[in-house]
């Protein structure tokens, strides 16, 4: 198995997404995501999730670190060793790079 290497490119606030902060039922508003713009993560052989990666964005990751770390790509779209892809949080996405390392 590949290893990967996940790149965060853009993250986004709920302004940019809704027009306006997103306040919570509670009164509080939502958290800004805490990953920053460049951040660089590993994917190792094993395929877990990096440390201090957010549980929500790898769910959404999963797939495509999958069929990169199995040899596959998608060589229609962005080529065969990368593919550009989101976590799937609606209110503040995070865009990501996700690529094989060949070594």
């Amino acid at each position: 198995m590949d290893k990967v290497k996940i790149t965060v490119v853009k993250k986004f606030t709920p302004k940019d997404i809704i027009g306006e902060d997103f306040i919570k039922a509670n009164g509080q508003p939502i958290n800004v995501c805490g990953f920053q713009e460049s951040q660089e993560f590993i994917v190792g052989e094993r395929g877990n999730m990096p440390e201090g990666f957010c549980h929500h964005a790898w769910y959404g990751l999963y797939k495509n670190v999958s069929v990169l770390r199995c040899g596959g790509g998608f060589p229609d779209f962005t080529g065969q060793d990368m593919i550009y892809t989101a976590c799937p949080d609606g209110i503040r996405p995070v865009c990501f790079k996700v690529e094989r390392i060949k070594e």
